[in-house]
This record gives structure tokens, C-alpha cells and sequence, in this order.
């Protein structure tokens, strides 16, 4: 299985030493979020934050990153998976209440698509691999019950 990597993400990428055997990481564009799969670009999207970077889309970054929410509908199905907990992001929030950056992450989960706080890199990676695979076996699935 290949992963597409958004060209704008590190290289290494961070969740590289996670991938399950037998995959692959590719670069490439992708037009919302960071990780698809290369045979799906358009299906399970995930966009990744560490808590640094989601706390600076509550606070300065809010309107680029809420058009981004606003796009991904056009995703099958899109994830943020944050790299750090909801308590991480409020520590590096600097100056942003606590109240707002949860009402704000409330918000968003209502209004656009999943947030999961996976903690760590490595149990972020291993989320959104799993989430990819899950779309597999949804296909496959449904190809088996077509005959296919």
C-alpha cells in the first residue's frame, strides 16, 4: 500500500518509522491535508497537527485553517489527527483560554469532521494507518458483496 505524503510536510516525515509493513510513503499534492492514500486521494484524508500547530489554528491561523475545514468536505471522509493531547495544545496555546480552545475544537468536530488527540507521534501514526486500512477493508468488502 502506498501513502501519499502532501509535499509540505517534513522530510522524514514523522510518522515514516510507523508504517506498517509493506507500505510505502510517495510525495505529492494533495489539495487538503497531509496523508491519502495514493490510490485514494480523494477518500480518507488525514491532516496532521502537532499541538503547537493546532493551537496556532485556534489562535492565528484560524481563518486558513477554517477554509481548510470548509474544503475537506469534498473529502470522503476527513481527520485531524493532533500528534498531542487536548492539554498539550492548551500549553501551547500562550495566551488562549482554555474554555475557547475547547469550545473551539467542539465546534469544529460539530460543524466539519473528527479531532483526535492520539498523544503521541507514534500513536497518531498508527491511528491514521489504521483509519486508511479501515477504507481498504470497507472496499474490499464491498467489492466481495458485488462479486467482484
Amino acid at each position: 500500500m502506498t501513502v501519499l505524503i502532501d509535499t509540505r510536510e517534513p522530510s522524514p516525515h514523522p510518522w515514516e518509522q510507523f508504517l506498517p509493513e509493506g507500505w510505502t510513503f510517495d510525495s505529492g499534492t494533495l489539495e487538503t491535508g497531509d496523508v491519502a492514500l495514493a490510490c485514494l486521494p480523494d477518500g480518507v484524508v488525514i491532516e496532521r497537527k502537532t499541538a503547537s500547530d493546532l493551537a496556532g489554528c485556534i489562535g492565528a491561523s484560524r481563518e486558513r485553517f477554517e477554509r481548510e475545514l470548509k474544503r475537506s468536505r469534498y473529502c470522503g471522509r476527513f481527520i485531524v489527527v493532533c500528534e498531542g493531547s487536548l492539554s498539550d495544545v492548551c500549553h501551547a496555546s500562550r495566551g488562549l483560554n482554555e474554555n475557547a480552545i475547547a469550545g473551539t475544537v467542539a465546534a469544529w468536530t460539530t460543524r466539519y469532521c473528527p479531532i483526535v488527540f492520539a498523544g503521541t507521534v507514534a500513536a497518531a501514526a498508527d491511528f491514521a494507518f489504521r483509519a486508511l486500512r479501515a477504507q481498504v477493508r470497507d472496499i474490499e468488502r464491498a467489492a466481495k458483496a458485488l462479486n467482484f
